[in-house]
Parts: C-alpha cells; structure tokens; sequence
C-alpha cells in the first residue's frame, strides 16, 4: 500500500455522516440519516471511520450502556455497530483496523460486556478477534409491493421501565428515548413497542412485555393500517416471540448470531424480549 493509500482511522464528525449513508446504501442496509446522527450524538467520541486520501471508506460505531457512569465505575456493556467497509477497499485490514479502535477505546472506557450482532459472512471474523456465540436470532419480514412507509413520531417520552430492565440487562433508558424522538411508540402497562421509518422496510422493534399477550396487542397497534414492507428482528430463543411474527404474516429471511467478548457475560432475560432496537445498537 503506498502513502497515499494509508488508512486513518478518526472520530467520526457530523461532517461525516453522508459519506457514511453512502457506504450504507452500497451495503443495503436499513438505517437512514436520523439513524446515523442518533448513534453518533450519543457516544460522539465512541464512533470512528477509516479514510484513505480523506475520502471515508469505512465506519464503526460503538454504543454503551448505561448512558451515564461515574469516572472510574465500570461499564456493563456496549455495542459495536455500524461496521461497513467500502467493497473497492476491502483486503486492506480497515475492518481490522475500525474493529481495533472500537475495542479498545471501550476497554479504555471500563467496559464489562462487548457485544454485537454479526452476519454469517461476519461471524468467524469476529470469532478470530475472540467473540464468541452468545444465542442466533432471524430477521423476520413481511413483504410487500409498496413503498416503506413515512411512520410518524410520537415525539419523546420516559421509557425506562423495570420489564426492559430485565429483558435487556442494564438501562438503556437514555438511548431508548433518543429512539422513541423517530418512532411511533405504543406504551402500556406491561411494556411498550416501536415502529420506525426505515429506507428498504419499516422497522418493529423494540418491543418489551412481560409476556406474549401484551407483546402481540403491542405489535398489533403498530402494525395497524401499515402499509409497505416490514422488518422484525427477533431472537430465536423466544420462541413465543418468533410465533407472534409468523402468526402477523411474517417469514424469516436472514440468519444473525449475537456474539460478546469481555470479563463477564451479561445475559438479557429473553422471554420478555420481542423485538430488537436495531443490530447497531443491540
């Protein structure tokens, strides 16, 4: 590789963000601008891309939880999110390079628990790096001829509850309320659900109740009336969760694997889990 070809890998600005849409657009993912500036304005020194020639090539993005921990604490988890290396720059170690940074910087950060969710081309990349299987779980779609719907928002709210606490592990109330700022959000007594805009399928997720009943009279309020195709991420070991969506005509089409790394795995109480945020973010 010549000099003019190095990699650099910085934080990530603002500035930055349609440089990194565009690497999404070639991947074909799901997630649109509002997705990009959420992750990036809530872990602003915790998001990194690779350059070559100042042009960005490559991206990464990490996300901890909880928002708020006092200096010298430790942190129970975060995720690794985001990563996406240009297809013309591949074979020139930036994903190595962007996976180092992200790793480091949250063990820098106290870090307990690294988490993310790889694809089966991903999953023995990461293996390498020393993650390891936690469970598998299927993006669920149902499909459609139409155009994804523009799902409004039902503007900010105060999300943390003790059912998400448990599904999910730790709080993550700050982030869910910076989601719940783009979402359309059902709340009731035995959990709450969203539903998002996205640029290939409107998202679900997530969705937290303390049993099938509720989680089904959640998705059926979001999914009311919607038009266009949908996604759903679900995990497999719920396997109430995964009879919800098939029995909302949807079918599963692309296998994941949850994988983490750290001194201590912090497992989620999955029975109250049914729906994912978003693989970025967890």
């Amino acid at each position: 590789m010549t000099d003019s070809e190095s990699v650099v890998v910085r934080a990530m600005r603002e500035d930055d963000l349609a440089d990194a849409d565009r690497l999404r657009a070639v991947a074909g993912w799901n997630q649109m601008p509002a997705d990009w500036l959420r992750i990036l304005r809530y872990q602003p020194d915790g998001c990194f891309v690779a350059t070559i020639s100042d042009a960005v090539v490559g991206t990464v993005t990490t996300t901890s939880y909880p928002h708020h921990v006092a200096i010298g604490e430790p942190v129970p988890l975060a995720w690794i999110g985001m990563m996406l290396v240009h297809p013309d720059q591949r074979r020139k170690g930036i994903a190595s390079a962007l996976m180092r940074r992200s790793v480091d910087y949250l063990n820098e950060s106290g870090v307990q628990c690294i988490k993310l969710d790889a694809t089966p081309v991903g999953e023995p990349v990461y293996a390498r790096l020393g993650f390891q299987a936690e469970w598998r779980f299927n993006r669920w779609q149902r499909s459609s001829d139409d155009s994804p719907a523009v799902v409004p928002s039902s503007g900010p709210g105060t999300l943390f509850s003790e059912v998400d606490l448990a599904a999910f592990g730790v709080d993550r109330g700050h982030w869910l309320n910076m989601l719940a700022e783009d979402s359309k959000v059902v709340v009731n007594n035995n959990g709450f659900g969203m539903l998002r805009t996205g640029r290939v399928a409107t998202y679900v997720g997530p969705i937290t109740a303390d049993g099938p009943d509720a989680a089904g009279e959640i998705a059926d309020t979001l999914l009311n009336g919607l038009r266009g195709p949908v996604v759903w991420d679900m995990p497999s070991p719920n396997a109430a969760g995964e009879q919800l969506a098939r029995e909302r005509g949807f079918e599963p089409v692309r296998d994941l694997t949850r994988m983490w790394m750290g001194q201590r795995l912090l497992a989620p109480e999955l029975k109250c889990q049914f729906g994912l945020s978003d693989p970025g973010a967890g």
